[in-house]
């Protein structure tokens, strides 16, 4: 499965399309602050090479909240921030703290958990909505975990060959610019589902290989 860079300019714009509608006036609505969200790159990759891929993207650990799909589209959708961003993040969202932190704490995972969880399911909300076939979410989750480690655990999962569908994407807010990572897991079949989907409001074409 491959994306030409045409198709990726006009994924990157359905996409845009998509956050700046819900989840984008969702997250606005939570920290009384406007927020952007936008994409700037979207790749196609087997869920083992971005061990590789992405390694400079998460020097440090990787705070990532996860949710577990079925209906229309089986596999994971996950926000994926380095360590560092998401507790720059964590301080933005709580401006009304006295003091910023240093490290993630539980309060911090609870507050980045409830602005993925948000975030994700505005999104698939939306998303299978336009495709005229729901998305349910069937498990929630937060961890912290080195990249490899957590992309080997979606691996063991499942018995299938897994794609991911990656979105760089960045987090407007407050005056700062941070950078996040959109990951859709799943195996051919149903990505394929989900390309065609998007593909049938869009004029988005992906070719095989």
């Amino acid at each position: 499965m491959l994306l030409t860079e045409k198709q990726q300019n006009a994924l990157i714009g359905f996409i845009n399309m998509i956050l700046s509608r819900r989840p984008a006036s969702s997250l606005s609505a939570l920290i009384q602050c406007p927020v952007i969200l936008d994409v700037s790159n979207i790749w196609l990759y087997p869920l083992s090479k971005c061990k590789t891929e992405f390694a400079h993207c998460f020097a440090n650990e990787v705070a990532n909240v996860r949710q577990t799909l079925s209906g229309s589209l089986s596999g994971d959708a996950l926000i994926l921030l380095d360590y560092p961003v998401a507790v720059m993040l964590t301080n933005l969202l709580r401006q009304n703290s006295r003091q910023p932190i240093e490290h993630l704490n539980i309060s911090a995972c609870e507050v980045l958990t409830e602005v993925g969880n948000i975030l994700l399911s505005s999104f698939l909300q939306i998303l299978g909505n336009l495709m005229g076939s729901p998305i349910t979410v069937s498990e929630q989750s937060f961890s912290i975990d080195p990249l490899e480690s957590m992309i080997n655990s979606l691996i063991l999962e499942h018995q299938e060959i897994r794609y991911v569908l990656v979105v760089k994407t960045k987090f407007i807010l407050c005056d700062n610019s941070l950078e996040a990572y959109l990951f859709f897991v799943s195996g051919v079949m149903p990505l394929s589902c989900m390309i065609r989907g998007i593909e049938s409001v869009s004029n988005v074409a992906v070719s095989r290989v």
